[in-house]
């Protein structure tokens, strides 16, 4: 199986080994960003934030955010699909199709849409939290967060889990599959 087809080629199989370099290979991915996104935006103009030289508004509409903005949204979709197939390969090692995808990424994403949907109060709080530091005053009390909030984020928790052990810990079908030849045939 050549680099191309096991980054980019959704069909066949591959072993654990190979799961946990995308893993690793990803998480240099992330660091790239952050590089990025530290040379683009830039620590300054942070700094600028925190200290009120500048607005939200003013970093947000800055030609670095919008330069990063584009970078990483060209650097993330290539690194969710190069992700899609893999964990999609590592599925068939496994004997499952590629529907598992939706079990295992898309709905704990939708189980964590109350949260996303929750942030605003969050967001309110530690504005609100900020301006008492400033005024000396203590900080109001922190929200509460929704039993539907806690719940989908426990059951995301749970199926991430279960993802994981199936992707990164149980070994694969051994012989051939459906899906293809055993990708450790024949080492010893």
């Amino acid at each position: 199986m050549g680099l191309l087809h096991y980054l980019f080629g959704l069909s066949g199989r591959i072993n654990r080994a190979k799961q946990w370099a995308v893993l690793l290979v990803s998480l240099v991915h992330a660091t790239i960003i952050a590089f990025l996104f530290s040379f683009t935006i830039g620590y300054v103009t942070i700094a600028d934030l925190v200290q009120k030289k500048v607005t939200l508004t003013e970093v947000v509409h800055s030609p670095q955010a919008r330069a990063f903005a584009i970078i990483f949204c060209v650097l993330y979709a290539i690194g969710f699909y190069i992700g899609i197939a893999v964990v999609t390969k590592r599925l068939h090692d496994r004997d499952k199709a590629a529907w598992w995808l939706l079990i295992f990424i898309a709905l704990p994403l939708a189980l964590n849409i109350p949260q996303f949907l929750h942030l605003p109060v969050l967001i309110e709080y530690f504005e609100a939290a900020m301006k008492a530091g400033e005024a000396n005053l203590p900080p109001p009390p922190p929200p509460i967060e929704p039993p539907l909030v806690i719940l989908s984020r426990g059951a995301a928790t749970i199926i991430s889990l279960w993802a994981f052990v199936e992707l990164y810990i149980l070994k694969g079908t051994e012989g051939p599959n459906r899906f293809g030849p055993d990708p450790l045939a024949g080492r010893a």
